[in-house]
């Protein structure tokens, strides 16, 4: 899909400026337009896995990477305004968004070339409202550190989730959550002989990753607030 890095870019800086645009504004109308978002986020999946999966396209779609779990954990937490899973709504939404953002700009026309794309668009709104959703959460949102632990219990929950229900999930094996799990990239670069030393160093390595991405994310989120909160209260 010729120039499909250019429109992932112009997407991603767009959904950045209408979260800073929407943090700025009163909290009620900035907040109005989250829910609305995250309405449409949480039905449209669900009339995408429930109905349009199973019954149009005949096949059984189970959302186990971490960014489609979010389609419906972000919105879920949102609309229902559950406070205590507040930091992983705002979490999950950023990484999921982020990555897959910087994916798509350094790769997209390589990585995605191969599908249909009304699959490739809907994929590119789906993770720009989980990652716009967490941008504004963080910025009218005073989060925590003490979560922090209930980051690292999600992340973990989303990968044995995903471990238990593999024999379920088709071609799993080109899956991203898989191919983190299976330490496929040590397992290509190494013999064999080697994995039994070089498996523990990388899921130490991957477990590493995610407690700084955590201790990032609540840094982010302290600065993205204050800086938020005296804009508003300047108005």
């Amino acid at each position: 899909m010729y120039g499909l890095n250019a429109v992932a870019l112009i997407f991603f800086c767009g959904i950045n400026i209408l979260a800073y645009q929407l943090s700025k504004q009163p909290m009620v109308q900035s907040q109005r337009v989250v829910r609305g978002l995250s309405a449409v986020l949480l039905l449209g999946n669900l009339f995408r896995y429930l109905f349009f999966y199973p019954v149009v396209c005949k096949t059984v779609q189970i959302p186990v990477e971490f960014s489609t779990v979010a389609y419906f954990v972000v919105p879920t937490v949102l609309l229902t305004r559950a406070e205590r899973l507040k930091s992983w709504a705002a979490y999950s939404g950023l990484m999921a968004g982020f990555f897959y953002y910087m994916a798509m700009i350094v790769a997209g026309g390589t990585i995605y070339h191969a599908q249909a794309p009304l699959d490739v668009y809907i994929s590119m709104f789906c993770h720009g409202a989980i990652y716009a959703c967490g941008l504004v959460t963080i910025a009218s949102s005073r989060l925590r550190e003490k979560d922090g632990k209930k980051l690292l219990f999600g992340v973990a929950l989303v990968a044995a989730r995903a471990a238990l229900l593999r024999s379920w999930v088709a071609r799993s094996e080109h899956l991203l959550i898989y191919i983190l799990l299976d330490g496929a990239a040590v397992k290509a670069l190494l013999p064999a002989a080697a994995w039994h030393f070089a498996l523990p160093i990388y899921y130490f390595c991957v477990a590493v990753l995610v407690l700084l991405s955590i201790k990032g994310f609540f840094r982010s989120s302290n600065a993205q607030y204050r800086k938020f909160s005296a804009m508003r209260a300047a108005k």
